[in-house]
């Protein structure tokens, strides 16, 4: 396949775009290399009114931590405009960068967790109340305008660039695995603490008799050398099992089968238990590892970009591939 002619106008739009979206990584760096003073709160006690969105916002913020410093806007723009020099689907490449911009830029001020104004109460704001609202407003700024005005450079780029003529074969798949993933994340949030304290009470292990994921996966199981508690080392198992045992058996979790998609082999067949092993290791398994977690979800995700097949790098290792769930049709007669 040929690959689009990239006129002037495309080359100045797409450098135009990496340059506003490389701004906020400047910034932060400006930031950290010459942090002002610190500010140091004491206080005693306080309110912690929960939120049913707190496990998901908790590890939004520890995977959204580094994105800005680590350069990632800046880079998706890079691998987007290589992959649009390598196929004809420059708008659809852009449409879905696009996207991932501007969500870095609403959920980076959203996800972390704020205090409330008063010196002397140690409680958190609760999500999505009045007050939450005006405290995430009043935290945005040049970062969330320039991700979004990246995102729309992305997006007039793409256009100039070339025109999809044909979607790949993930392309229609891309979302209802964001929302099936989101389906078995509350599954595991949900179950997973009853399972634990469950299997700590037969074993008769001692564990952390409070194992909660009110502050999220992530941050109830990144296991490292300092924190072996027996509660993480059996959570970590059961989630690589979930995932394990469902796609192996039937080649969907919950989440898929509400959503109608399904794992595969990369030639229809179904994929064998030590692909599927190999590709829950990579992900989700590896996002639990301290510090690389949240690279190799990045690193996962510019892959779709690059991929012939739109295919996430777990998937091009295990050789397997997400597509749509066609329902069984049994013959008349």
């Amino acid at each position: 396949m040929n690959s689009p002619q990239l006129s002037r106008a495309a080359l100045s739009t797409w450098m135009a775009a990496a340059a506003v979206a490389a701004f906020p990584t400047w910034e932060e760096w400006r930031f950290r290399l010459q942090p002002g003073e610190p500010e140091i709160r004491a206080c005693f006690g306080g309110s912690m009114e929960t939120s049913p969105l707190d496990p998901l916002r908790g590890d939004l913020d520890v995977l959204l931590r580094d994105v800005t410093a680590a350069a990632v806007p800046v880079l998706l723009v890079v691998v987007v405009f290589i992959a649009c020099l390598g196929h004809k689907s420059a708008r659809q490449e852009g449409r879905r960068a696009a996207g991932a911009l501007a969500l870095i830029a609403v959920l980076e001020p959203a996800v972390p967790a704020y205090g409330l104004p008063d010196p002397d109460d140690c409680g958190m704001i609760t999500m999505l109340s009045p007050e939450w609202f005006a405290t995430v407003l009043g935290s945005w700024g040049a970062t969330q305008f320039c991700l979004l005005g990246a995102a729309a450079l992305v997006l007039l780029a793409a256009r100039i660039t070339g025109i999809a003529t044909a979607q790949r074969p993930a392309a229609g798949v891309t979302w209802r695995r964001v929302a099936a993933l989101l389906v078995d994340y509350v599954i595991l949030v949900v179950a997973l603490p009853f399972v634990v304290a469950l299997v700590l009470l037969v074993t008769g292990l001692d564990g952390s008799p409070s194992f909660a994921t009110n502050w999220g996966l992530v941050n109830a199981m990144c296991v490292s050398p300092v924190s072996m508690d027996p509660d993480r080392l059996i959570a970590l198992p059961m989630v690589l099992a979930y995932f394990w045992a469902q796609h192996s058996r039937q080649g969907w979790t919950l989440g898929k089968w509400l959503l109608r998609i399904r794992l595969a082999g990369a030639g229809e067949a179904k994929p064998g238990v030590g692909r599927v092993a190999l590709r829950t290791l990579v992900f989700p398994g590896a996002v639990f590892v301290p510090v690389v977690g949240p690279f190799v979800l990045v690193i996962d995700v510019l892959w779709t970009f690059l991929d012939p097949d739109g295919r996430t790098l777990h998937d091009r290792l295990a050789r397997t591939v997400v597509t749509p769930r066609v329902p069984s049709v049994k013959p008349l007669g």
